[in-house]
């Protein structure tokens, strides 16, 4: 009789049991490169970090209001009354004149720190929640050390504005106004030199957004790179803005129109418009960065949290 050997079943892993499917972890860090920064991309990460964490930018943003803006012009308001009432006397001292600008002082250096500090936040919260880890309020104050830098690098660029900008007052004034005394009404100085001086204006337009387009990015360096200095992180901006400018100022004016469309709903908008309009230029700026000539990132404050 034919015998027939008995088959043996494959030796293959058993086929697991049916069950609920887990869910995949929300993948970190961000992939964009500055040779493939396409808007759509752009909005779709700025969009998906901004559902995310809507409720911690909502928080941020009214805090922003309260303090960033409410202790400065509060500040402002109460030595305004102080120095309207001290200036409808008789007469104002001198001592008074140097004790004005002396506060003056003060309160602006109060606000650049307390700009410092939601400035950086922000910048921190957006590229953090980019890069796929949870936002929170307290990352808006995980910048604080660096409010030193910023307020050093705010001073070099309103310095170098005003060094790009003054050749141009003084060329128009020497032209079209001449010598003045104390007497010169305002009115009289500005119906000589204001056409001249927006028609230059006009004219140097190019220049002026190529200068912006390369600082885009000077302060979301400070807040991403904790080795950047505040002069540094002015040269990594330029350097990131090389060759991309006319993407920034599509990606910027479209952040713009974000900004003004939420400003449009009696103000409540910004706290939604505001953070998406934020997060959109992060994701431009972490993008560009990415194949940029600049060194490795430091981001222990940013993202090591």
């Amino acid at each position: 009789m034919l015998m027939i050997p008995a088959m043996e079943p494959p030796n293959e892993p058993p086929a697991p049991a049916p069950g609920p499917v887990e869910a995949q972890p929300v993948k970190l860090g961000f992939t964009l490169s500055r040779d493939g920064v396409a808007l759509t991309d752009l909005l779709s990460r700025a969009s998906e970090a901004w559902s995310r964490d809507l409720g911690s930018w909502v928080l941020a943003m009214l805090l922003y209001w309260l303090i960033g803006m409410g202790v400065p012009f509060s500040l402002s308001l109460v030595w305004g009354m102080v120095s309207a009432f001290q200036k409808s006397g008789p007469d104002t001292s001198a001592m008074f004149v140097a004790v004005d600008v002396i506060v003056q002082v003060v309160l602006y250096l109060i606000q650049l720190v307390i700009s410092g500090v939601f400035t950086l936040g922000l910048w921190a919260m957006a590229v953090r929640g980019l890069h796929g880890k949870r936002t929170t309020v307290g990352t808006l104050f995980s910048q604080l050390s660096k409010i030193g830098k910023y307020v050093v690098q705010t001073l070099v660029v309103f310095f170098g504005i005003a060094l790009i900008i003054l050749p141009v007052v003084v060329i128009v004034w020497l032209v079209f106004v001449g010598p003045v005394d104390l007497e010169t009404p305002m009115s009289e100085i500005m119906d000589d030199a204001g056409r001249p001086f927006a028609l230059a204006s006009l004219l140097l337009l190019p220049l002026y957004v190529y200068i912006v387009t390369g600082i885009a990015f000077i302060q979301a360096e400070l807040a991403f790179n904790d080795d950047a200095g505040p002069i540094e992180a002015i040269v990594y901006s330029w350097r990131i803005a090389r060759g991309k400018r006319w993407r920034i100022i599509g990606v910027g004016l479209l952040a713009g129109l974000i900004f003004m469309g939420s400003a449009m709903f009696c103000g409540i908008g910004l706290l939604f418009g505001a953070p998406l309009a934020t997060l959109l230029l992060a994701a431009l700026y972490l993008g560009l960065r990415n194949g940029a000539d600049v060194p490795s990132a430091n981001t222990a404050t940013s993202l090591g949290r």
